[in-house]
Formats: structure tokens, C-alpha cells, sequence
């Protein structure tokens, strides 16, 4: 029997569901896994009725996220238009991961959406400045239900207007809510 919770947390890339619940009344979520968790997923569900699926590995998997994986893959600018771009990423196959669509505020990317081939949102980027009045130079990645998986710290260097040197990198968001907005 799949477990419901209030909420959910990400660790390491892999949601965990906190606030157990039994009740089917309000918003909750079930997190359904194969027994060797290669697959996983996390419906959401309100007053018993399905509302939507907020992730599923198979579209993409967050764990993939290590630098690693993201060595072979190659990123093609296919729009620009206004302040916005749209780039492909492909993997070492040739095959088309994600459509990253990348919104601009003052010349600086502020945010990065990303859609599954099909076209179906899977995560958000959101870049926080402190020449922008944020509290931190991060990124910070959000699932399509604004929870943070992510979070990486950087230098920003002011001549190139890019972000250089990686400080810290946060796998584990303990509140699971956003964390350096301001």
C-alpha cells in the first residue's frame, strides 16, 4: 500500500514524504516507487482526487544532476527573441534530454525553465544575484511544484557577468521550501 503525505522533501535528488497522512482530505501526495527505487514518482492528489503527477524519474531523473553525467551532454541555442532563450540539451547519444527555456531580467538570467521533450514541465531554475538585491550569488533548482531539490552557491565574477568558481553545492534542503529568495 503507497503511503500519503502532507508534504515531501528532496534528499540527493530522491523526494521523501514527511507528515504522514491517513486521511484523503486536503492536498496530499503519494510517492510511488519500483522495490529498487530506479524509478519513482509523486502524484498529487486533493480531497481524494488525482490533481497531477509533480515528477516521474522516467521523464527525468533529478539524480542525474551530478556533475558527472553532465559532462557528455551539449547544449544547442535553438531561439532567441526579446529576453528569452531556448536551448536543447542532448546526451551523448544525440538524444534530446530537456528543452531549457532561459527568462532575462538586466542582461543576468534569472530564471531556467526546463520541459521534457513532450514539452512537459519538469523543473525550474531560479537564479538569485547579490548585485540584485538577493542574499546569495545561487542557483537554486525547483521541482514543477516549487520544491527545492538543489541549491549551488557561487562566485560572480562582475567583468564576464557570469557565475565562476562553485562554493557550495546543497543536496538536502531541510525544510523543503525555497531557501535564498529574497
Amino acid at each position: 500500500m503507497t503511503k500519503h503525505y502532507r508534504d515531501y522533501l528532496w534528499k540527493n535528488g530522491f523526494p521523501y514524504g514527511i507528515h504522514p497522512c491517513d486521511s484523503e482530505e486536503g492536498i496530499f501526495y503519494k510517492l510511488v516507487a519500483d522495490p529498487y527505487n530506479k524509478r519513482v514518482s509523486i502524484e498529487q492528489y486533493e480531497e481524494g482526487a488525482f490533481v497531477k503527477v509533480v515528477y516521474d524519474s522516467a521523464l527525468f531523473d533529478f539524480r542525474h544532476l551530478k556533475l558527472g553525467e553532465q559532462l557528455a551532454w551539449q547544449k544547442t541555442k535553438v531561439l532567441e527573441k526579446d529576453r528569452t532563450i531556448v536551448c536543447h540539451i542532448r546526451n551523448q547519444d544525440d538524444r534530446l534530454l530537456l528543452i531549457e527555456e532561459y527568462l532575462f531580467e538586466q542582461d543576468l538570467c534569472r530564471e531556467c525553465r526546463a520541459f521534457s521533450p513532450l514539452g512537459i514541465l519538469l523543473s525550474v531554475q531560479k537564479i538569485y544575484y547579490l548585485s540584485l538585491k538577493d542574499k546569495f550569488n545561487e542557483v537554486t533548482l525547483f521541482d514543477s511544484n516549487e520544491h527545492p531539490v538543489m541549491s549551488k552557491e557561487y562566485e560572480f565574477d562582475e567583468e564576464s557577468r557570469v557565475f565562476s568558481t562553485l562554493l557550495r553545492e546543497n543536496w538536502e534542503i531541510p525544510n523543503g521550501r525555497s531557501v535564498c529568495s529574497s
